[in-house]
């Protein structure tokens, strides 16, 4: 859903709206389009609001970074992950307040969302842990989103700080398989990109090659689904590569369609998924993970962990990152969520519209 109206090229040729976005987000033509949708459609303003009255929330908070994110192998009840969960909400609001200063071109909510980013790059350091940095996310989007907005100094600042993050992570011995490859690639990809940096671009490529090659059967089956038995730890492993192809994709390569040597591709991964979304299969969680870890969770009280049938619509995120690659996948992500028929179910698919290659 391309918009031809003469008054987005006026704009950007005439520097009325000084936008320097990049592929993990929008492009500026892109923002003028997400601004022209938001004004003229009233499904996709709604799904503004609700991330708008987010932006709104975080106008009023202060930041609250952690020098340590602590999330990977603690159970849900330790201190140190609930400190860091109650830290990371800061990474949704500066997402939030990016959106909302992309909308609107409001400077309040570029200006927190900077002020939020330098709070962290002053007080995070990374630790090389794939499933701790993916956290970052969102964070890495909004800055996409706002960079242009930074003094010279500041984006330096940040630049620097995320390279770091992303050359201790790759360097990093831990998890050069399954899961914590894919998020891995995802956060080198997404800064490699961000911040226009070649060697960790030409590391995210070839990464995900090798993610193809070695994490994927023929039929799509990742392998964290027999290691973990769970459709859960596939979505794990699916997701992640699926944010950074769509990045990808945006700065010239082929992800999507990308062939193992045994036919394997991330479009199979995601089909994959079809039969046990669609009900033609089903599937208990966990019956036989191999991880001693899913265990402890589950005598921990953890449900997630515990037995049971796979829920359909847990697969509403994959199934709209991926309606960016075929529109398809976007009228059954709307099914689970219960809005079937409808197109602007979700701030993902809002953004799909406006970023979509083959859109027209």
């Amino acid at each position: 859903m391309k918009f031809n109206l003469p008054i987005l090229g006026l704009l950007l040729g005439c520097g009325l709206l000084r936008l320097h976005a990049g592929p993990a987000s929008l492009l500026p033509d892109e923002i003028l389009q997400l601004r022209a949708l938001v004004a003229t459609n009233a499904a996709a303003a709604k799904q503004f609001s609700g991330v708008h009255r987010l932006a709104e929330v975080a106008l009023g908070a202060a930041p609250n970074p952690v020098e340590k994110v602590v999330t990977e192998g603690h159970l849900a009840n330790d201190p140190l992950k609930i400190r860091t969960e109650a830290a990371l909400a800061d990474l949704g609001k500066i997402e939030s307040l990016a959106w909302t200063w992309a909308v609107t071109d409001d400077p309040r909510y570029s200006d927190q969302a900077r002020s939020f980013i330098l709070a962290w790059a002053k007080v995070n350091h990374p630790d090389g842990d794939a499933i701790n940095e993916t956290q970052f996310a969102p964070l890495i989007v909004g800055y996409d989103l706002v960079r242009g907005t930074f003094s010279e100094a500041d984006r330096r600042q940040i630049d620097d700080w995320l390279r770091t993050k992303a050359s201790v992570l790759w360097n990093d011995r831990r998890g050069l398989t399954d899961n914590w490859f894919s998020h891995r690639l995802k956060v080198v990809g997404l800064i490699g990109w961000t911040i226009d940096d070649q060697t960790l671009i030409a590391k995210a490529v070839d990464g995900f090659h090798r993610q193809i090659n070695r994490n994927f059967k023929p039929d799509g089956a990742s392998t964290d689904f027999y290691k973990r038995d769970a459709l859960h730890y596939h979505l794990y492993t699916v997701e992640p590569l699926l944010t950074l192809a769509r990045t990808a994709e945006r700065g010239g390569q082929k992800f999507f369609d990308y062939p193992a040597t045994n036919g394997a591709t991330l479009q199979r991964g995601v089909e994959f998924v079809v039969p046990f979304a669609n009900g033609t299969k089903t599937h208990m969680e966990f019956v036989k993970s191999q991880v001693a870890f899913d265990l402890k969770r589950a005598q921990n009280g953890q449900g997630e962990y515990q037995a049971h049938v796979w829920k359909p619509h847990a697969a509403i995120g994959m199934f709209s990152e991926a309606a960016w690659f075929r529109p398809e996948y976007g009228a059954l992500a709307a099914k689970l969520a219960g809005h079937p028929g409808e197109t602007f179910f979700n701030w993902q698919m809002v953004v799909n519209a406006v970023s979509r290659p083959h859109a027209s």
